[in-house]
């Protein structure tokens, strides 16, 4: 009998000779588009992105004295999502004085590349931690994240969150090696600059981590109290609840933000916030729901290596799911279970979890991407609608898989399929 069309796509796909041009017919155009549009173009012609206009614009205004946060007198400025420093806290701008120093140019030089070392450190540190030693898995996973449109723009943008994604490889590190200061410290670095990998804190000390756990909430109070103090308590008290209001506008992929747009269709084109009490009672919901869900999954913490991994991937893919505001650049952190459960289906030949985190990629990334350019064009087709969630059901499907892999995960047993699967594959592995 002729076999289908899966089984001779998945027989081609063992052949390593294959694999090895298809990588290199891929990585060849994307790395030079990469490349041309992160590094030559913003060399040659630089953008007045967010490390010039909101990082070191917002630094200036402190080092002259001035308080980042005054120009911010209502929630119009979040609802337009408009004065980007005012999201983040003071310590942020009290890093970047002494970019305030040296001219525009040569502060760009130090975006451009900074941004680049972050994407190679998280490569080289993800890649390390989970133990991936072929060639050819390490350049799947170099063009899922260089091809990724949130990565893409970021890097362009000279963005915090590419720094952020840096440190999330060094905490998860930390975190496969056991209970470890420094990436306590890691982590403590990362929230001191943005809130959003909070959840990570609460599995750290519900994993019994305690020395992760301090050293990452004395990281985190140093760097607040050390970086423009006298502006914590207007940040704490004043801006991160209106930050935490939420909007339904197309830049928003929050589940408040879907719930805001389906009850309101209007506020994807700007008519108003589209979020009411309603709005805010089903969103609050839905992310105690996540959380419980994924506590329940979670339950005693795993001894193994590929377990404590999992545990990772959950926390992390669960995180856009219980904030208000969830900008599309930020599901780059989403790159990290992506890796760990695209890794693990790798290892045991499970194409379930592969194909998943395949349309989770597609949809954050060039779906979403496809999405919102259609609907600055202009575009109303009936569909077109529903492709704005294309992020939110990417996300909410990796979590998902995230949790259905760490439920059925039993590290003891490995059954026959799983060993024929690893060896055809190839030896991944050390």
């Amino acid at each position: 009998m002729t076999p289908n069309f899966g089984r001779r796509l998945w027989l081609t796909l063992l052949n390593r000779r294959f694999r090895t041009v298809l990588l290199a017919m891929a990585l060849v155009p994307i790395a030079t588009r990469y490349a041309e549009s992160t590094v030559v173009t913003q060399l040659m012609h630089p953008i007045r992105g967010d490390f010039l206009e909101v990082y070191v614009a917002g630094a200036k205004v402190l080092a002259s004295g001035g308080d980042p946060y005054s120009s911010c007198l209502s929630t119009n400025c979040y609802v337009v999502l408009q004065n980007g420093w005012w999201f983040y806290p003071p310590a942020v701008l009290w890093l970047f004085q002494p970019l305030t120093r040296v001219g525009d140019n040569v502060a760009n030089l130090i975006a451009v590349f900074g941004a680049q070392l972050c994407v190679a450190v998280f490569l080289w540190v993800m890649a390390r931690a989970m133990n991936v030693r072929d060639w050819q898995v390490i350049a799947l996973w170099i063009l899922a994240v260089i091809s990724f449109p949130p990565v893409m723009s970021e890097v362009a943008e000279g963005n915090l969150q590419i720094l952020l994604l840096a440190i999330s490889a060094a905490w998860f590190a930390g975190w496969l090696a056991g209970d470890r200061w420094w990436a306590g410290a890691a982590l403590g670095a990362g929230l001191a600059l943005k809130l959003v990998q909070a959840p990570l804190l609460v599995i750290a000390a519900w994993s019994r981590r305690f020395r992760a756990a301090i050293a990452a909430a004395l990281t985190l109070s140093v760097v607040w109290l050390v970086g423009a103090p006298q502006y914590l308590v207007e940040y704490l008290v004043r801006i991160l609840p209106a930050v935490s209001i939420g909007t339904g506008g197309p830049m928003n992929v929050s589940t408040f933000a879907v719930v805001a747009r389906l009850l309101h269709p209007g506020s994807l084109y700007g008519y108003g916030t589209g979020m009411d009490t309603t709005v805010r009672v089903i969103g609050y919901a839905v992310a105690a729901t996540a959380v419980v869900t994924t506590a329940l999954v979670l339950r005693a913490p795993r001894e193994d290596r590929d377990g404590r991994a999992l545990e990772v991937a959950a926390a992390v893919a669960v995180s856009p799911l219980l904030v208000a505001e969830v900008r599309p650049g930020q599901l780059l952190l989403l790159l990290l279970p992506m890796m760990v459960l695209g890794t693990i289906a790798m290892r045991r030949g499970d194409w379930r979890l592969g194909a998943a985190v395949a349309a989770s990629w597609a949809l954050i990334g060039p779906g979403y991407l496809w999405a919102s350019n259609a609907l600055a064009a202009g575009l109303a087709w009936p569909l077109l609608r529903l492709t704005a969630e294309t992020a939110f059901v990417g996300t909410l499907i990796l979590w998902l898989a995230s949790l259905q892999a760490l439920r059925i995960h039993a590290p003891a047993v490995e059954d026959g399929a799983v060993t024929a699967n690893r060896s055809a594959i190839g030896s991944i592995y050390t």
